[in-house]
This record gives C-alpha cells, structure tokens and sequence, in this order.
C-alpha cells in the first residue's frame, strides 16, 4: 500500500479511526481497494501509523454501513455488488433524492440556482476526465441537497451515492456514451426545480437517477488484492 504523506497526516482534531475510516472509504469510493480485496487492518494501521485498534473500529463502521463484509473464515472484505443489488442501490436513491428536490423547489434561492449553474458548467468540462467528472457531479448534487432541509435524508442519499461510486467509475472508463449526455440531463434538473413545482422536482430528479443503464455498470471482478 503506498500511502502519500498528504493522506498519512490527519487532520487537526481527528482521531484515529476517523482518519482510518477516511482513508478506506476514498481507497473503496476511487476504486483502488476493489470488491473482494482482503482488508488487513495489520497493514492498514502499519501504513498510515496508527494502532490496529481503531483500524478494527473503523473497519466494523465500514461494515454497518455496507462498504465492507467481516467474514469469519477471510476477516475483512470490500463488498462486492451484484446488478440487481447495484439496482436496488440506484432505485433506492431515486426515491430519496427525488424527494428531497420536492423539499428544495421550494425552497432554494436565487443564489442556489445561481451556485447550480455554475456546478453544471464545471460538470461539462469534466467530461473528458473520470476523477474531475465524479467529483463535479457530486458537488452538482450537493449543490441541490445543500436546500434540503432533511439532513438525515441527505445523509442517506450520499451514503448510497459513494457505495454505488466504484461501479460509476468502471462504467465511465470503458463507456464513450456514459458522459455525452450528462449536461443536457443535469440543465433539466435544474430547468425542473425553477419551476418550484415540487411534483415537477420530483419527477425530474427521479427520472434523472432511473436513466443509469444498471447493465453497463461493469461488476467484473479484478483480481483481489491484500491490503
């Protein structure tokens, strides 16, 4: 595992397992710890010079939260999703979200439409970059979820977003068709919510997140690695 300097040094004030969970999650959201790998909290703890106890305690967040598998015969997992778990996954976020534009089409400002537009340009010029392109499209969400007034409901929908996230990024390295559209779609949403019809909202968003073509989100195994 090689870990940068910038990644070994926690933040001021974090603990930890804050700083282990941190790590974990962007190794799973980018890819780099794949479905199936093997998670030594051993290494882990070694690499980013913690103790292995909160290495442990990070590790059984992760498995609450669905990003990992404790196995009695294998220990730690990255789990791994079938289609129709990745489906559920995406069927889940559309009715959450979609809800969520019904909160926010009456209430977001002209500065959130304003600050909507400007993530939407930033999303068109991603389009030729994975990592630029998913980093965009999450702020363009946030941007939206920002005027939701349900945090717990906006929790759940990031939760949902990063575990899908791995697959999204598969999908966009091999796809020439999975980002062509991605602008014209993300101008509706917003066209949808000035509108400040909150059924209008609602629909938009949920047939934004239901137009994912579920069989092009590649779950081909890559080789497990120990980490």
């Amino acid at each position: 595992m090689d870990l940068t300097s910038e990644r070994q040094r926690p933040e001021q004030g974090q603990s930890a397992q804050a700083l282990a969970y941190r790590y974990l999650v962007d190794e799973i959201r980018s890819g780099r710890l794949a479905g199936g790998t093997h998670v030594v909290a051993d290494k882990v703890a070694q690499a980013l010079g913690v103790s292995r106890m909160p290495v442990r305690e990070a590790i059984r967040q992760l498995a609450t939260e669905g990003f990992m598998t404790i196995r009695s015969n294998r220990g730690a997992v990255v789990t791994s999703l079938g289609r129709d778990e990745i489906a559920e996954l995406y069927e889940m976020r559309a009715v959450l979200e979609a809800f969520a534009m019904r909160l926010v089409a009456e209430r977001i400002d002209r500065q959130g439409l304003e600050e909507a537009e400007i993530a939407l340009q930033r999303l068109d010029r991603a389009r030729s970059d994975v990592d630029w392109f998913i980093t965009a499209h999450d702020q363009f969400h946030d941007v939206l979820l920002d005027y939701c007034p349900r945090p717990r409901l906006v929790e759940e929908i990031r939760r949902i977003r990063h575990a899908t996230e791995p697959y999204l990024r598969m999908t966009l390295r091999v796809s020439s068709t999975a980002i062509r559209n991605t602008t014209r779609e993300h101008a509706e949403v917003i066209a949808q919510i000035r509108t400040r019809d909150p059924e209008v909202a609602e629909a938009g968003m949920r047939e934004h997140i239901l137009r994912i073509d579920v069989d092009e989100l590649s779950v081909r195994e890559q080789t497990p690695r120990g980490t």
